[in-house]
Formats: C-alpha cells, sequence, structure tokens
C-alpha cells in the first residue's frame, strides 16, 4: 500500500494538469465563437458592398444620393481596417488588395462617372466586383472551415486528454483514498475489537471476566443440554486472601493472584474455559467433565499450589465448590450453585472440596 506522500506527488501533478487543459478546452471553445462572429461580420459586409455596388448601379447619375456613397465608403473603409491577426485578413487582402481596390474604383466611378476610362463602365466594374465578391466569399468559406477543422481537432484533443487525466486522478488519488478509508475503517474496526477484548480481560492475569464467563457459559450449557452431555462449573477462592494481603501488602497479593492464574491456566485441557470473576475467586468451566473428574482437578490444584515455589512459603490453600449442570440449568443457577457449594467447601474448612447437592437449597 502506498503511503501518503507517495500519492500527493501525483495529484499535485495532475490536478494542474487538469486545470490547464480544461482552461485550454474553454480558450478554443472561445476561438470558435470568435471566428463564427469574425466570419458573419465580413461576410455581411461583402454582401452589403455587392448588392450597395448593384443598387447605385441600377440608379441613374442623377437618383444617386450622397448617403449611398457615404454608406458604401464605411463599407470598404471597414475591409480595409481588418487587421492582420484576423484569420481573413489574407483572403481580403489577396491578389494585392484586388478586391478593395475594385469597389475603390467602383465608388469613385459612382461618384464621378466622367473619370471612367473608356474600357470601362459602371456595369463593368459592377460585375467584375460581383465575381471577385463572390470568389473571396468561397474563398473565406473554406479558410473558416479549414481553421474550424483544426481547431476541433485540437479542441477534441485536449477534451480526450482531460477524460484521460481524470482517469488516472480517480485510480491514482481518489481509489487509493478509498482504499485507504476502508483500510482505516478495518483498523478502526480491529482496533475496537482489541479494546473489547482487553475490557473483557482482568490485567493482572489476562483471564476473561464474568460478562465473558456468562457468555460461554450459556453456550456450553445449551450444547450440553442438546448433546445431553456433561458440563460443570468450578468455582474456587484463595483461603484467608484477605488475611494474606494484610500480612504481605497488596503486591504480593497480586503476585499470587497472577501465579495461580498461571499455574492452573497451564494445567487445564484445551476445551476448559478459566475466567477471574471477582477479587480472589476463580471458575473454571469444564464440558464434558463429570463431578468426580471435577474434585480430582481441585485436589491436582491444590497440590500444585502446595509444592508451587512461589505460593508454598505463604502456606495456600484454595477452597473449590463444584456445580454439575442439569437440565433447565442457566449460566446464573450454575454460578449460584457453584457459589452455594463454595459455602460449603469453607465450613469444611480450608483446603476442601464440595460438589452442589439439591438438598443444600
Amino acid at each position: 500500500m502506498k503511503n501518503n506522500s507517495s500519492i500527493g506527488f501525483p495529484r499535485l501533478v495532475i490536478l494542474p494538469i487538469i486545470f490547464i487543459l480544461t482552461v485550454s478546452a474553454i480558450f478554443l471553445f472561445h476561438t470558435i465563437i470568435v471566428e463564427q462572429q469574425r466570419l458573419n461580420n465580413v461576410k455581411q459586409c461583402l454582401e452589403d458592398i455587392r448588392s450597395d455596388a448593384y443598387r447605385i448601379a441600377g440608379k441613374n447619375i442623377t437618383t444617386r444620393t450622397s448617403y449611398e456613397a457615404e454608406r458604401l465608403s464605411n463599407l470598404i473603409k471597414k475591409l480595409k481596417d481588418i487587421k492582420k491577426d484576423n484569420s481573413f485578413y489574407t483572403v481580403i487582402n489577396a491578389n494585392n488588395k484586388k478586391l478593395i481596390n475594385l469597389a475603390e474604383n467602383f465608388l469613385k466611378a459612382s461618384i464621378n462617372p466622367q473619370d471612367i476610362q473608356p474600357e470601362q463602365s459602371i456595369l463593368y466594374l459592377t460585375n467584375s466586383l460581383d465575381e471577385v465578391i463572390i470568389n473571396t466569399l468561397v474563398n473565406i468559406d473554406k479558410e473558416y472551415k479549414a481553421s474550424l477543422r483544426d481547431t476541433i481537432k485540437m479542441e477534441y484533443s485536449i477534451i480526450i486528454l482531460i477524460c484521460i487525466f481524470i482517469v488516472l486522478q480517480y485510480f491514482i488519488a481518489d481509489a487509493y483514498m478509498k482504499r485507504r478509508l476502508i483500510q482505516q475503517e478495518l483498523e478502526h474496526q480491529e482496533s475496537e475489537s482489541i479494546i473489547k477484548k482487553l475490557s473483557e480481560r482482568d490485567t493482572l492475569t489476562n483471564l476473561p471476566g464474568r460478562k465473558k464467563f456468562y457468555e460461554e457459559a450459556d453456550r456450553e450449557i445449551a450444547t450440553a443440554t442438546r448433546y445431553s452431555s456433561d458440563l460443570v462449573l468450578i468455582k474456587m477462592d484463595i483461603h484467608d486472601f484477605k488475611g494474606i494481603n494484610q500480612k504481605y501488602g497488596q503486591k504480593a497479593g497480586d503476585k499470587i493472584l497472577a501465579r495461580f492464574a498461571r499455574m492452573v491456566r497451564k494445567n487445564l485441557r484445551r476445551p476448559d474455559s478459566f475466567f477471574r470473576v471477582g477479587g480472589d475467586k476463580f471458575v473454571i468451566l469444564a464440558p464434558h467433565t463429570s463431578s468426580e473428574n471435577a474434585q480430582k482437578l481441585a485436589e491436582k490444584i491444590n497440590l500444585l499450589v502446595k509444592k508451587d515455589k512461589t505460593t508454598s512459603s505463604i502456606s495456600l490453600k484454595i477452597n473449590t465448590g463444584i456445580a454439575p449442570c442439569v437440565k433447565g440449568c442457566s449460566s446464573e443457577t450454575l454460578m449460584k450453585e457453584a457459589s452455594s457449594a463454595l459455602k460449603s467447601s469453607k465450613i469444611r474448612g480450608a483446603g476442601k472440596v464440595a460438589v452442589y447437592e439439591k438438598s443444600e437449597n
């Protein structure tokens, strides 16, 4: 998985490129609109010159007005004012400004017919001007279409590049961010699961607590009931643990609890579950175990405690209460019965084992 810095650099490169390409595409689109407007203006100007020329030529010298001549003069001036950066400048000024020269000659002839050369006439000049204007209009259309074709090609190329970079942005950055968010969510869930497990465990003995016991007990009771198998709950506590704490200190007491938990857990079977349910009280949930075998396990634990170097110097003794699971039993009743049996063992003396009997109710 890439880190944030390796993803950040491509994002810093791709996003500006997308921005620049987008601006370029907008500029080209604006250029197409401007060129279309220029084309319309030039064509309109040429069409007006043409129509004005025919209108002037169709009138007698006496009926011609200065307004018509002035209008034609303004149209010719408009053509002459076309700047070199205009894409139609070359077409308008082709053949040494033939179009503009013909238009000016026609204007002079319409104002001063006496200046017309013998081989020329108003009709001749009108036809010549009409022919040049038509050719110019054709050439202008060709020039515009060629320019438009190139511009559209560039526009499509830029749009394709924008799409490519957007896809790259998605796969490199956005897709990574989505994967990262999913990973963070999984890590968060895993952290919550670890926190939950830690909260369910006793920090001193690293054993699951009372809440976890009831969850596990309900499952084991359901299984034992379904298959009519044995299940016992063994509840233990350290005899006079309060006195041990007072005599040796709480630190020594904590050490004894941790040592006892490790010793018991090490000697349990894989199916057995071991819990610390409070203070010096521990329970073993033992499936497929009879009361007799549970008593043997309790006696074995007492023997281990007696022989252990850490605990033997303090003369620890473990009281144990055993409650077998019967039909209709629940985790709460099983715990109560084990507690009742534990009380019976304490009455009998330190280090004793007692099995719950129904008569104890």
